[in-house]
């Protein structure tokens, strides 16, 4: 079936995983039958909506390799006891959610401080 793309969308095509590849591009081929594309519109389409399904599932694939305990789990974890939260088979993913909070506290309390320095100097204090 991919012998029938066009030589760009053959190579977007190449993206998806091989086990899904016949059916999806399969589904594709009689939707722009459907939508009674032809010539360049088709192939951009096509190369489109393939490339926009390759980013989707490698989206999927990444999320599978990084497992991140949620965050109720890691701050029960580590009020309870610290090291416990650390215990479990996932450490770089606790450690890099503890990090972001950790980020994200600090750049709301800059946030907060440089709103409250430049509301007072405003102010004339």
């Amino acid at each position: 079936m991919t012998a029938d793309l066009p030589r760009g969308v053959r190579f977007v095509a190449r993206l998806i995983p091989a086990v899904d590849r016949q059916a999806i591009v399969g589904d594709l081929l009689e939707n722009a039958d459907g939508l009674d594309l032809s010539g360049t519109r088709r192939t951009l389409w096509l190369a489109g909506e393939c490339g926009a399904i390759a980013a989707g599932l490698s989206l999927d694939r990444a999320r599978g390799w990084l497992v991140v305990p949620p965050v109720r789990e890691l701050a029960a974890g580590l009020a309870l006891d610290g090291s416990r939260a650390l215990r479990s088979g996932h450490a770089a993913g606790t450690t890099l959610r503890a990090f972001l909070i950790c980020a994200l506290i600090v750049t709301i309390a800059l946030g907060a401080e440089l709103l409250v320095s430049s509301l007072l100097s405003a102010s004339g204090l």
